[in-house]
């Protein structure tokens, strides 16, 4: 009986009558289309290769003698965002008897488009003990930075002039 209650007759659905048109009007003017977020705009991008430019943070510092010394661990830059100097991790393990120096940027010398190639620092290992060490919080304070030893043009031997000679004495 439940079977037969549940087979019971079935009726038709009247098709669905369309909606009546509206009457024609103007068109509205048409809206300009919206700008894409900044991030998907053409020309946003650019793509650096590997030989054009590659990170520093971390990577080991030759020392004069040839051996690594350290690793980059910071980078100072100044207002216009150049940067002036680089912060080196000098030794300790774990964090625990390292120290860090701040050195002029000039002073490193970089291998071009060879990243793996540690980064080489020109300053002799008297002036790398001497360096104060950097401290990150210096308190608003000015940071001291090792600076390149500047080649100084040899001292110009000053040539004397030979004196003018005198005319003869008359008698």
């Amino acid at each position: 009986m439940i079977g037969y209650a549940l087979a019971g007759p079935a009726f038709a659905q009247a098709p669905p009558v369309p909606a009546a048109k509206p009457a024609a009007a103007t068109p509205a003017p048409a809206k300009p289309p919206e700008k894409a977020p900044a991030a998907t705009q053409p020309g946003q991008f650019k793509h650096l290769a590997a030989s054009e430019a590659a990170g520093i943070l971390g990577r080991p510092v030759r020392g004069p003698k040839g051996d690594i010394i350290g690793r980059i661990a910071n980078v100072l830059v100044d207002q216009a965002g150049h940067p002036r100097a680089a912060v080196i991790d000098f030794g300790g393990f774990m964090g625990v008897g390292s120290r860090k120096i701040a050195v002029e940027w000039p002073a490193l010398h970089f291998a071009p488009g060879n990243s793996d190639v540690p980064v080489t620092l020109d300053l002799s290992s008297d002036q790398i003990k001497a360096a104060p060490e950097y401290n990150d919080d210096n308190g608003g304070k000015p940071a001291t930075v090792v600076a390149k030893p500047h080649e100084t043009a040899p001292a110009a031997s000053v040539a004397t002039k030979p004196e003018p000679a005198k005319p003869p004495a008359t008698p």
